[in-house]
This record gives structure tokens, C-alpha cells and sequence, in this order.
């Protein structure tokens, strides 16, 4: 499902309907060039810009210096560019989408620019231009749900139950949690585990790696992290309740044709039947792409661009 911006507020916040838990589904980041900033052709010698706007539209606040654009399809010194020139980054915090009076509000828009594009060589025909604009960058997902402890201790079962599938919710991401269930395995420890997929647009990658989004490795792709799990609202990373069921204890899931699941034990140290708020969150990059193409018309008399 795509997340649509309803009204623009000086170009930089909108607002849009809630979201239902159903429709919580989207990349966290949208990428989108500019109306009428790309034309469908242009002349030699005549440099242009792109301009693309980028938008928060999930629940993760992504830092600045960590959100990547890069622009490829075509050899950059050809255009008078580096490689560098036609990488770019958020100068600011892209802040996470909030609600507030029935709406959704997006506050964590940038604009970038590609500046004076502009084919420095001679042309004798046409040139078709094929851009790839690659995107890359940090997310998360959150998973809440309330679950039981202790009632092995009870026979009437009055506080609630340990052995089912529970409820849960997820944050607006790209990767979400589909299943979460909860079993009871003896010696006073409980077993979660959590079934996740990759519902975006996009491919999961190592957050590590973002920077290198372009030339990625093998080792890279469809690695997450879990880095907090909470009762509640009290950390349990490097406590000794706390039990990783992950090859190797380490806290990498990987993913494999977009799904991914993850187990871990909570020893319960009370006497007592209840219930707790369960707080699982993972931390992933994430890859997309799009392409665009235009067409520079060679001009009798015009040699190229001087930039």
C-alpha cells in the first residue's frame, strides 16, 4: 500500500488520513522527482537540474548524514561530475510522520538537486539519457504486544493466557511482524517468537552499509538487528532474563525471500500471574530504485557544454 500525501504546507509537511493497523505498510522513506524538473528532452548545450523532494512517511526518525541518493546510469565526467557530485546525503534530521487530530503529519522532508547537468562533448545524434537514482538508508520497526508469565503457577488461568498467537502492533515501516506467539517451556522461562516480512517496495540491507549503497556485498543484503527488547518499558539487551536464540547469539536475523523470524526466552523471576508490554525493535537499512530517462538533441553550430 502507498502512503499518500494529501496537502502540502510550504513544501514541507502534509497532512493525511490516519492510518489503520492494516494499512501501516510503506518504505519509510518516499523519493520523488519533482514536478515539471525533469523535462522529456533538451538541447546540447543547455545544462539542467533535477530536483527531488524526500519524505518521511514512516514512524523512525532517520539522522542526518544517513540518508543516501545516489544518480547512475551514465559516466559522470561525461556530464562534468564525479562520482561523488551525483551522491547525496540529508543535511537534517528526517523526523518521523506524527498524528495528531485525525491526521498524519509529514514533518521530515528534504529537497535535493542535481545542479548544471550538461553533456560537455560534442553530440553528433541524440542522447538518450537513462538515469538509475538508487536510495539508501537506516529504519526501524516496532513491535508491541502484551503478553503473559505465570500461568503455569495458576489452575484457574485467571489472569491471562501464555500458551496462544497474541496481538500485536506494528510501527509504519517496510518491514513488518506478521505473527507473534508466546509458549511456556519450562523452568520458568517463556519462548516469543516473531515472524517478520519485507512489505516495501524495497530490499533489506545492513544499516552499516547504507553508505555504500551502490556496491553493496553479498554479506550486506537482508542482514537485521535486534537492538531493544523491553518488558515493560525496562531494557532486557544484556540481561540475564534475557535469552538470544539466534546462530551464534548474535543479534544479525537475516532474511530470506523477504521473511525472517527470530526466537528468544524470558525467565520470569516473580511468584505471581501477569501480564506485561512486550517491546521488540529491529534495526535495518533498506535499498530502493527508481529510473527516469530524457533526451539531449544535438544543435548544429553548439560543441558540447562549457561548464
Amino acid at each position: 500500500l502507498v502512503f499518500v500525501t494529501v496537502i502540502l504546507l510550504s513544501g514541507c509537511t502534509g497532512t493525511a488520513d490516519v492510518q489503520t493497523q492494516e494499512n501501516l505498510i510503506n518504505d519509510g522513506i518516499d523519493v520523488k522527482i519533482l514536478d515539471n524538473s525533469l523535462s522529456e528532452s533538451y538541447y546540447e548545450g543547455d545544462p539542467f537540474n533535477i530536483e527531488v523532494q524526500i519524505d518521511n512517511i514512516g514512524d523512525y526518525a532517520v539522522p542526518e548524514n544517513s540518508f543516501y541518493l545516489t544518480l547512475t546510469g551514465f559516466n559522470p565526467t561525461s556530464f562534468g561530475k564525479t562520482t561523488e557530485d551525483l551522491k547525496l546525503s540529508n543535511s537534517g534530521s528526517l523526523d518521523s510522520i506524527f498524528d495528531t487530530n485525525n491526521q498524519s503529519i509529514i514533518s521530515g522532508t528534504e529537497f535535493m538537486s542535481y545542479s548544471d547537468l550538461c553533456h560537455i562533448n560534442d553530440l553528433i545524434d541524440p542522447y538518450n539519457l537513462n538515469m538509475k537514482f538508487y536510495s539508501c538508508y537506516p529504519y526501524q520497526t516496532e513491535v508491541k504486544s502484551t503478553v503473559c508469565f505465570g500461568e503455569h503457577r495458576s489452575d484457574l488461568n485467571e489472569i491471562c493466557t501464555v500458551n496462544e498467537a497474541k496481538e500485536f502492533t506494528n510501527s509504519r515501516s517496510p518491514v513488518q511482524a506478521t505473527s507473534l506467539s508466546e509458549v511456556y517451556v519450562g523452568n520458568d522461562e517463556y519462548r516469543f517468537m516473531i515472524d517478520f516480512s519485507n512489505l516495501g517496495s524495497g530490499e533489506v540491507i545492513d544499516s552499516q552499509s547504507v553508505e555504500s549503497c551502490t556496491g553493496l556485498s553479498s554479506n550486506s543484503l537482508s542482514s537485521m538487528s535486534i537492538i531493544s527488547i523491553k518488558l515493560d518499558g525496562e531494557e532486557l539487551i544484556n540481561d540475564e532474563r534475557l535469552i538470544m536464540e539466534l546462530p551464534n547469539d548474535k543479534d544479525k536475523v537475516r532474511i530470506t525471500n523477504n521473511e525472517a523470524s527470530i526466537y528468544f526466552k524470558i525467565k520470569d523471576l516473580e511468584s505471581t500471574d501477569y501480564v506485561s508490554d512486550l517491546q521488540v525493535v529491529l534495526n535495518y537499512g533498506y535499498k530502493k530504485s527508481f529510473e527516469e530517462s530524457t533526451i539531449i538533441y544535438d544543435v548544429e553550430g553548439v560543441s558540447g557544454c562549457e561548464l
